[in-house]
């Protein structure tokens, strides 16, 4: 993690102050600080955008904010967008740019969900509402949606969420998902990894904050018990069956290998994966700086990825029976 970082991204990353994920009230208002103070950029015009609310398994409702592309007509695709923010900070608003411009890329609509966020509401509350989206799109929910050309993604603690949908559809016999894109997943409490253990340092996003938003998702299972594979999909011991997938790894990040396991291991099991792992940028970089030539080319890539894993054959799965992947491994 001591190569030059690329310059664009480095030079974005400067003029942002520490994260602290340790107290995640106080990012919460460091984020809503900066927010205030970004310039607000134009809405995008190729689409619109629509704030729903799904209602969940449990009391209330999940909102989303649903995209679609103005020059798109009949039954388009469905992706089921989940942001990042190491379980504990963000909101779908935030991506509101990105998923505008990955539904004109894959003539997609694209579902934004707001999930309930950690501490105040740990694991399974996050999982719950993405679910619930996920079923809710499967079942009809949105005008013009194909149900039969659904996919999750997501970014970092999104894409730690999107997998733990995949394996949670699969297990339970539920909505057929068709692909998986998985943008520097966070998915492994153990923070076992080599790129942990150096990741002191790392830019952004550090060992020590990943260990915070692990120690605030978590906190609701009981003591002593194992972490299940739906908190960490790393834990999952069977990833046979699950739908295509894209993943991406940042070389700088202290995620980066566990992101690169995860990849592997489903590719041992026979799923068709797809593994980008970009070297000289951090976690979120995409995300920091989307004008950098970089982050740029990496769009384009895994949402050009996104687009062929939603107009190639069904290949997801469904599972009526309970799979070996719930099942804590090691």
């Amino acid at each position: 993690m001591n190569a030059p970082m690329d310059p664009e991204v480095a030079a974005a990353l400067a003029d942002l102050p520490p994260l602290q994920f340790a107290d995640p009230a106080a990012q919460r208002r460091a984020f809503a600080e900066l927010a205030k103070q970004a310039p607000k950029p134009p809405p995008d015009d190729r689409t619109t955008m629509e704030k729903l609310e799904v209602p969940r398994s449990t009391l209330g409702s999940v909102p989303v904010r649903v995209f679609r592309p103005r020059a798109a007509s009949g039954s388009l695709p469905i992706v089921v967008w989940i942001h990042g923010g190491a379980y504990v900070v963000g909101s779908a608003s935030q991506d509101d740019l990105l998923c505008s411009d990955l539904a004109v890329r894959t003539g997609a609509v694209v579902v934004s969900v707001d999930y309930r966020l950690a501490p105040e509401d740990p694991y399974p509350a996050a999982l719950d509402d993405c679910y619930a989206v996920v079923c809710w799109a499967a079942a009809g929910g949105l005008r013009s949606g194909d149900a039969a050309r659904l996919a999750v993604a997501g970014a970092s603690a999104g894409a730690g969420l999107a997998a733990a949908v995949a394996l949670y559809a699969r297990d339970l016999g539920g909505p057929l998902i068709v692909f998986q894109l998985l943008l520097y997943p966070y998915l492994n409490d153990r923070r076992d990894t080599p790129s942990h253990q150096a990741g002191r340092d790392a830019p952004l996003f550090t060992a020590a904050d990943a260990e915070d938003g692990w120690r605030h998702y978590l906190r609701g299972l009981p003591g002593g018990d194992p972490v299940p594979p739906y908190a960490a999909p790393a834990r999952a011991a069977a990833l046979a069956a699950l739908p295509p997938a894209y993943v991406l790894a940042a070389g700088m990040d202290c995620l980066r290998d566990e992101a690169v396991d995860y990849a592997m291991a489903m590719a041992r099991a026979g799923v068709a994966v797809e593994l980008h792992l970009e070297p000289a940028v951090p976690h979120g970089f995409d995300a920091l700086a989307p004008a950098a030539a970089v982050s740029q080319r990496v769009i384009a890539e895994y949402a050009a990825a996104l687009h062929r894993g939603l107009s190639g054959p069904e290949q997801g799965s469904r599972n009526p029976e309970p799979s070996p992947s719930a099942v804590t491994a090691g």
